[in-house]
């Protein structure tokens, strides 16, 4: 495996019943880059995030972490939050650290820390149903952040959001990732949100088995991207291709 992978994919197949989802799969996500997938429904791009994280192990194939910790410090945020409705904000967001038994009072002060840089401090007594879906959002980020992740997952983390909601979200996680740079993979049905989030937007076949085009967004981490023409260029040049309007290097 290559030293500076983070998640090396070979060979990977993956099969429900008798469909087959993911199909000799075979990828190399470098470390502390910010990944974007993007592709037609029903291609596997959550299958590929699921089987990266474990929770759907693969048919056949073999996914390799650059190191033991790696692993085990992968952390992912759902489309639909994943919070306990019976657990305040506070409680979602500690959740982890009480089942890691890291309790101390420095986890704690970083705990309180990391609601507040994504604007929870005023919500941590209530319960999910009491705040918007942009907070819960920010709920799920924030226990999966607390946890320190090398790698994180997110699976189409935004889609039911408005538009303000949503651009200040994938600030925010432009901004997290400036802090403290790792490896993020974020699966995604939106171009103009897969250009913003990824420095590499990957473009994944209809047949499962490849990443047909990838991208590279040399302008990743400016929060000001949407405002500039190179945003608009590479947004258009990605809706080609998923047109099938050949790709010009």
């Amino acid at each position: 495996m290559n030293k500076t992978s983070a998640i090396s994919l070979t060979d990977v197949s993956l099969s429900y019943e008798d469909a087959c989802v993911l199909d000799g799969f075979n990828y190399n996500f470098i470390k502390d880059k910010s990944y974007t997938i993007i592709g037609p429904s029903g291609c596997g791009k959550t299958t590929l995030l699921y089987a990266m994280a474990g929770l759907t192990p693969p048919t056949s194939g073999q996914i390799d972490f650059s190191k033991p910790e790696d692993k085990e410090n992968t952390a992912m945020v759902l489309q639909d939050y994943g919070l306990f409705p019976w657990k305040t904000v506070w409680q979602n967001i500690w959740l982890g650290m009480v089942i890691r038994k890291q309790t101390d009072a420095d986890t704690l002060q970083r705990a309180k820390k990391v609601a507040s840089d994504l604007g929870l401090e005023m919500h941590l007594e209530k319960y999910p149903h009491q705040i918007s879906g942009g907070q819960k959002q920010r709920v799920a980020i924030a226990r999966a952040w607390l946890l320190k992740p090398h790698i994180m997952l997110m699976d189409e983390p935004f889609s039911a959001l408005d538009t303000l909601t949503r651009e200040n979200l994938q600030n925010t996680i432009v901004e997290l990732n400036q802090k403290r740079p790792i490896t993020w993979i974020t699966v995604t049905h939106n171009i103009e949100e897969a250009v913003f989030l990824g420095s590499d937007i990957l473009l994944m076949s209809a047949q499962g088995g490849a990443f047909s085009h990838h991208f590279i967004n040399p302008n990743y981490g400016d929060l000001t991207l949407r405002e500039k023409p190179a945003f608009y260029d590479l947004c258009t040049k990605i809706r080609k291709a998923m047109q099938g309007v050949p790709h010009e290097a």
